[in-house]
Parts: C-alpha cells; structure tokens; sequence
C-alpha cells in the first residue's frame, strides 16, 4: 500500500512537467500576408541590379530587405528577428559590411544571402518569402507548401 502513493505523486510530477510550457517554444513572425512587385530599372530598386547589394521595402511583418544575390536573382527576407518577433525594436538590419542581418536586441546575425545564422542566440532563422523575377518586375510573396 506504501507504493501507491510515491506511484501517484511520481504521476502527478511528470504529468506537470509535461503540461508546463518549454521555454524554447518558438515565436512565430505573424502571417502578414506579402504581394510586392519591385521594377529593378527604376531609380528607386536600381541597386537590385548590382549583385551584393540590398533595399528595404515596405510589407511583410516589419519590412523587408531585399537582396541581390546573382544577375537577376534575388532573396528576400521578412525583417522581424526570429528569436522574439514580436518584441517592438527587434528588427534586422544589414551590417556595416553588407554580409549580414543583425538584430539590435538580442545580437543574432543571419547570412544576407541565405539567411543561416551565424551567431546569436536564435535558434531559427529569418522567414523567408518567395521571389521570382520576370521581365523587369519582380515578385515578392509569401507561399506555403
């Protein structure tokens, strides 16, 4: 009968421990939804035309920056630090050497060109949207498989 009981409590504990929120739950950046078309041979994009270089556009959950990765080829990430989302100055922005995204919060620094981290406390990267470059315009949207 002396069983019992440790069984019990020995229940109780792990039924609690399985309950409790981890505290390495991922925050997910908001679905907003992105429908951004870009004219790289306009003065306003015309850095998209020159491989390395990147612009922030409007959209997304906290702005997107835009990168031009080959001729004609680009990569666009949402700007909200996917370590806290949602905490207001976390945004990314391209370091002074033009390699990388870096939050001013928490220090994670993410490759500009494919978005892997590199340093920092996150555990995620940033939430990449899709492009795709046609004619003279360019296409930036979100897309779920």
């Amino acid at each position: 009968m002396k069983l019992l009981p440790k069984i019990l409590i020995i229940s109780i504990l792990l039924l609690a421990i399985g309950i409790n929120p981890s505290c390495d739950k991922q925050e997910y950046v908001p679905y907003v939804y992105v429908n951004v078309q870009l004219y790289p041979d306009m003065p306003a994009h015309s850095a998209l035309k020159t491989p390395g270089n990147y612009i922030y556009v409007d959209g997304g959950y906290k702005g997107i920056v835009v990168a031009c990765t080959y001729p004609d080829e680009f990569v666009a990430f949402d700007r909200a630090c996917p370590h806290h989302p949602k905490t207001k100055d976390a945004v990314l922005s391209v370091d002074s050497t033009g390699l990388f995204l870096e939050c001013p919060i928490c220090g994670s620094k993410f490759n500009l060109y494919d978005g892997s981290l590199v340093s920092g406390p996150s555990k995620y990267t940033p939430l990449q949207y899709t492009t795709d470059y046609q004619g003279s315009t360019l296409y930036i949207y979100n897309s779920y498989y």
